[in-house]
């Protein structure tokens, strides 16, 4: 089946969740490679890693390192009908608003990240400003360590439904983030930043952490006005 709408990715869930229903994949089974399944949607790898990103995110599917990737045996059909999926497999009009949950949310994970993290977690959350540090020429890569530094810190607060949330708001919108770094400085200003953030989680500062974390997120709240206010036009 030839996809043909603009939002390949958003086509792609839609199509896999129908062909579950269906019965086309199996429950608890492995699924087919992701070059299978670009053949079989007829789209690139890039637009099927995206799409089972998206299903990831919401526990419908799994990745297993070394083993490959498997529809999940349980609730896999309602996570397709909930009201908070719907903010990721379709086309996003509200980024705004999830940007407001992303500043509610993470100001929160690095309170009390500052409160409960280990040094375990202090060594993951490094490693992704070390990782950004080398990706300064790179606005993909540093993208990705910037997921992984938001997503280190929400694991370092011990809470796994904050966790969880933090995951879902920025799958959201993942495919987006890398435009915010095409911006002169801004890729500077995000490392310093986190750098901020990581200093009082380190040394237990959680008001601190807090606030920094919530003023670091109003850059892609300006980023998406713009476009907004662009696309009005």
């Amino acid at each position: 089946m030839a996809l043909k709408r603009i939002s390949l990715v958003d086509d792609v869930v839609n199509i896999f969740l129908k062909d579950v229903e269906d019965g086309v994949y199996t429950y608890g089974d492995k699924l087919p490679s992701q070059k299978e399944l670009a053949n079989r949607y007829q789209v690139s790898l890039i637009v099927i890693r995206e799409a089972l990103i998206k299903l990831s995110a919401v526990g419908i599917i799994s990745f297993h390192q070394g083993k490959g990737t498997y529809l999940n045996k349980s609730e896999a059909g309602s996570f397709a009908q909930s009201e908070f999926s719907s903010l990721i497999f379709h086309n996003i009009n509200n980024l705004l608003e999830i940007v407001e949950a992303r500043q509610l949310i993470e100001s929160e994970t690095s309170s009390l990240a500052a409160q409960r993290r280990t040094n375990n977690n202090l060594i993951e959350i490094e490693k992704t400003i070390d990782g950004m540090k080398r990706s300064l020429n790179d606005n993909e890569n540093f993208a990705r360590w910037d997921v992984d530094f938001h997503i280190s810190v929400a694991a370092a607060s011990k809470n796994q439904a904050l966790q969880k949330m933090t995951t879902l708001l920025i799958d959201s919108y993942r495919s987006e983030i890398s435009k915010f770094f095409q911006v002169p400085g801004v890729i500077e200003k995000i490392l310093t930043e986190h750098e901020s953030i990581y200093y009082q989680i380190l040394n237990r500062n959680s008001r601190k952490a807090s606030i920094i974390m919530r003023n670091h997120l109003k850059l892609p709240e300006k980023v998406f006005s713009v476009k907004i206010a662009e696309l009005s036009n």
